[in-house]
């Protein structure tokens, strides 16, 4: 009986070529192999193959078919063996190839990949400070996963308004090709896919809102189905577990951590105060690391996250984050609004009474958060509350106040709003908030918390500013997914129309308005830091060329109960200001950690009357802060630092990625296997390429409609100062950029590695003669070898070049870059005589150079083994201790004392949870086990044969 195939072999099955990732036994027998293609017809797809059914012929190296190269100067040779090249996944943890992305990059941003890679399983949160970056660094990270191989299928989990945001980030900056799931993406996969196929499989790389999945019992269906190398999960805070509402957001994120190898949570926000809230982050990245409910130190999780503010960072940063400016705008009101001040301050609500036992916030001062934001609003408000109660009792003594304060509110002209009028003088008077609606990249945001004062703003502001209706835009909840992302995507283009967006806090979180804007203003002033923070960056953020000019509006009242409760927000604003200056996260100031919570901490203020020197003092300074939170989320917390040696590059035959390019669209052309040569521009380094049917077909597939050019040129930049700044014109049209980033992840250069790898025929080699480095009557067998583990992950990784004399022996053995050195391979050019050379001669020089580049791959497979044999014995130590404090803490929850009922069930609810925590752990002693063991088998690959 033949040997059962390991992982990382190289086989042939129903006459196509694979490469084995996972070996399983099969129930019916025989084993089950889990395979990706590599022969053209099947590259990159997966398959299941069982060994009872198909025949699997493990590709033997010794019976290479050695193949003349007749191309000039051996071109084929040298772009089949840079495409082999390309194809060697790195196996340290030294950066090779995110900081190449298309970014100004700051050393802090590669921190969270550095970390992550030293993992044994790369899980990890992202919890920068709002605007340094969150989406660049996770691009960092997931791109060198997929340099790994280990970053195939990748699904991303967004809100809805930052979908294509976040698509558009990642394909600009990382050509990294994401399919949209938003409501016209989901119609469309529909329409094209049977109804029983589940898109996820279709798709390798998908982008959705958590929300859609939320919705969508069948999209919930697909997900427990499928399976992912990658899942990058943003604002991650929404998934936490919170109880209520987002119960089903925390359950939806932990059944998508069961189904990737590595994750990825991104937020500025980690945590709510609560720590078994924040506990709910740490067991999706880990979920051994904490029992439920037991007292964690940052010790414990230190390893699972990075957090950073601005200050932080701050020498870094300071040429791409100029500082905010702050202003606050005291409006006088005009007189009728004082009358309906006045007339809000001495209502008495029967309707409050009971409210105010439970210390909920009263009418009263729903009333006036209304009315600080517009009359409109306050109006609003007062109109429902009069419906309700009309229709519950018509005699309700709340009704006739109710009513003398809506007459108070209704004579408040539209026109005559202080607000209004304070923020139109200053938007056109001069001085630094002038404000010249002409100029396209100087635009206008405006925040506010109530939908009335939305629609009030977007009918006078136009009118007030002598705007167009088309330059004006609304951003709120009832938006759909497309509305929102066309209007934010539409407000960063400096040929859209758009100059003032008025939006509510659904834009407040996570997308970016940056690009032309730089004046934002609080109409309403928050009542929670959370809130000033989230709104504050979206245009306070890494990228950003001006500095922010930031301004809130306060209401000059005379009405003494008014004027106290807005001092409390002043101090709000100070706190913020305070923040933003030195410690980078407003929230430690309540200790909150929960946008609700502290909003109702400001409700209690106001309400109980405390004085704003009583609430500041009661908030504190940064010296006199200091709870569990803080020291855990402290600047710069994460984990211990890490090598933060430079990136490293990978050895080439070729002087870049664009003479790589070049080389090998010309040669197919050249071939006749691509209609037109490529378009070189040296002043930007670039290559036009207008892809054949085959590479047209692929392209279709794995790019969303705004990839593809209009005229189906790829123009391919290794130059990322010209891809920045196409990046920056493109904010000028109704299209993506123009030029992309020519470099390794690029679809078009992965196409090409598949191409030129099939150069040659299946299980072949090329042989080159080389002018010097070689000795008459000597071959030199260029040998592949790859070790994998039991995942079938590549952990070892060697080039070898064997030197066998004419009679069979070897003579010794050198790397790739010693042989290119002795050789001048692609450093100089050969001619290429057309010579022809004995077969079988260099056919019996593979047996030795395979035997020795076997034994060499066996000593360093020993070495290696030796070594993880040391790290999985503390792994498991470490799973073993983490496995008896999940049983104490079952023990300390369940055990005791209690009634025999109480008692038995309590046993039985013990027993079934202690199942759960064995089989958790002996799944990730498994993983473990599987990930730290090599398999005992090199995997060789001849190459190439050189001869003198």
């Amino acid at each position: 009986m033949a040997p059962t195939p390991a992982p990382g072999a190289r086989v042939l099955i129903r006459n196509e070529e694979w490469v084995i990732r996972n070996v399983e036994p099969c129930d019916v027998g025989g084993h089950q192999l889990d395979c990706i293609g590599l022969s053209e017809t099947v590259r990159n797809r997966d398959a299941i193959f069982l060994t009872e059914l198909d025949e699997v012929r493990v590709l033997d190296p010794g019976e290479t078919d050695l193949v003349a190269d007749d191309s000039p100067g051996f071109i084929a040779t040298l772009l089949y063996l840079e495409a082999r090249l390309r194809q060697t996944v790195p196996t340290d943890t030294a950066i090779s190839t995110g900081h190449r992305g298309a970014m100004d990059l700051l050393p802090f941003q590669l921190d969270p990949t550095r970390h992550a890679l030293e993992q044994l399983r790369p899980r990890f949160l992202i919890a920068d400070s709002v605007g340094l970056g969150k989406t660049l660094e996770a691009g960092i990270l997931v791109s060198e996963l997929i340099r790994r191989g280990r970053g195939r299928r990748i699904l991303v989990v967004s809100t809805k308004s930052m979908i294509r945001q976040f698509q558009q980030e990642f394909w600009s900056r990382f050509t990294m090709p994401f399919t949209r799931l938003d409501s016209a993406g989901i119609q469309r996969i529909r329409r094209q896919l049977p109804s029983n196929h589940n898109p996820f499989h279709y798709y390798d790389r998908t982008i959705i809102s958590i929300d859609t999945l939320k919705k969508d019992t069948e999209y919930r269906h697909y997900l427990e189905q499928a399976h992912w190398d990658i899942v990058v999960i943003d604002e991650a805070h929404n998934v936490s577990f919170k109880g209520g509402t987002t119960a089903l957001r925390n359950r939806l994120a932990n059944l998508l951590a069961t189904r990737a190898d590595a994750l990825v949570l991104l937020t500025a926000t980690p945590h709510s105060g609560d720590r078994e809230s924040f506990a709910s982050l740490m067991r999706m990245l880990d979920p051994t690391v904490l029992p439920r409910g037991v007292d964690y130190t940052r010790e414990d999780i230190e390893h699972l996250f990075v957090r950073r503010f601005k200050g932080d960072v701050r020498e870094q940063i300071k040429a791409s984050f100029p500082e905010r400016q702050v202003f606050r705008f005291a409006a006088r009101p005009c007189d009728a609004e004082e009358q309906a001040f006045a007339r809000l301050a001495e209502l008495e609500l029967h309707i409050d009474e009971g409210a105010r036992g439970r210390g909920e916030m009263l009418f009263r001062t729903t009333l006036e958060k209304a009315l600080l934001s517009s009359p409109a609003a306050c109006a609003k408000s007062v109109e429902e509350r009069l419906r309700k109660l009309r229709g519950q009792d018509a005699a309700h003594p709340d009704i006739a106040s109710l009513g003398i304060l809506l007459e108070a509110v209704a004579a408040v002209r539209p026109e005559e709003v202080g607000k209004l009028g304070d923020l139109v003088t200053r938007l056109t008077a001069p001085g630094t908030w002038q404000w010249n609606p002409a100029d396209a990249e100087d635009r206008l945001v405006i925040f506010t918390e109530r939908i009335e004062t939305l629609k009030f703003l977007r009918e006078q502001l136009p009118q007030r500013l002598g705007l167009p209706d088309k330059a004006v835009a609304t951003l709120h909840g009832q938006n759909s997914d497309k509305e929102v992302q066309d209007i934010v995507e539409g407000f960063g283009k400096s040929n859209s129309p758009l100059r003032l967006l008025i939006a509510s806090d659904v834009a407040s979180e996570g997308i970016n308005l940056h690009y032309c804007a730089h004046r934002l203003v609080h109409w309403d002033i928050p009542w929670s830091l959370m809130v000033f923070q989230q709104r504050n960056g979206r245009v306070d953020r890494y990228g950003q060329e001006n500095a922010p000019l930031i301004a809130y509006m306060f209401v000059d009242t005379a009405v003494p109960r008014i004027k106290g409760d807005q001092r409390i927000l002043e101090i709000l604003v100070r706190k913020d200001e305070q923040a933003a200056r030195n410690i980078g996260d407003p929230s430690i100031f309540m200790g909150l950690y929960d946008e609700d919570a502290e909003v109702q901490r400001v409700v209690e203020a106001m309400q109980g009357g405390e004085s704003a020197e009583d609430f500041d003092a009661a908030l504190g300074g940064e010296g006199e802060i200091a709870d569990w939170l803080l020291e855990m989320m402290q600047q710069g917390a994460g984990p211990t630092a890490v090598d933060a040696s430079p990136p490293f590059e990978p050895f080439s035959l070729f002087a870049d990625d664009l003479a790589w390019l070049r080389a090998g669209i010309e040669h197919l052309h050249a071939l006749g296997q691509f209609s037109q040569p490529p378009q070189h521009d040296a002043d930007t380094r670039s290559l036009t390429v207008r892809p054949n049917a085959d590479l047209e077909r692929v392209l279709r597939i794995e790019l969303d409609a705004e990839m593809r050019p209009d005229d189906g040129q790829y123009v391919l930049s290794a130059d990322r100062n010209t891809v920045k700044r196409a990046m920056e014109r493109a904010r000028g049209t109704d299209q993506w950029t123009r030029i992309q980033l020519l470099w390794p992840l690029h679809p078009v250069l992965r196409w090409l590695e598949y191409k030129l790898l099939a150069g040659f025929g299946r299980h072949a080699a090329p042989v080159i003669r080389v002018p010097r480095g070689v000795e008459a009557g000597e071959a030199v067998v260029l040998v592949s070898g790859l070790i994998p583990n039991r995942r079938g992950q590549t952990v070892l990784n060697e080039w070898l070049a064997v030197r066998v004399a004419a009679e069979g022996s070897v003579r010794g053995s050198g790397t790739l870059a010693e042989l290119v050195a002795a050789t001048g391979l692609g450093r100089e050019p050969f001619p290429n005589s057309g010579k022809p050379f004995d077969k079988s001669a260099l056919g019996a020089a593979l047996k030795p150079a395979l035997e020795h580049a076997e034994r060499h791959m066996a000593a360093l497979q020993r070495e290696h083994s030796t070594l993880m044999r040391i790290r999985s014995a503390q792994e498991m130590d470490r799973l073993a201790a983490l496995r008896d404090q999940h049983h104490q803490q079952l023990e300390l929850q369940l055990g005791g004392e209690a009634s025999v009922g109480l008692a038995a069930a309590n046993e039985a609810r013990r027993q079934g949870k202690a199942r759960e925590v064995d089989v958790l752990f002996d799944s990730y002693r498994r993983w473990a086990s599987d990930t730290l063991e090599l398999d005992p088998r090199a995997h060789l690959t001849v190459c190439a044969v050189f001869v003198a």
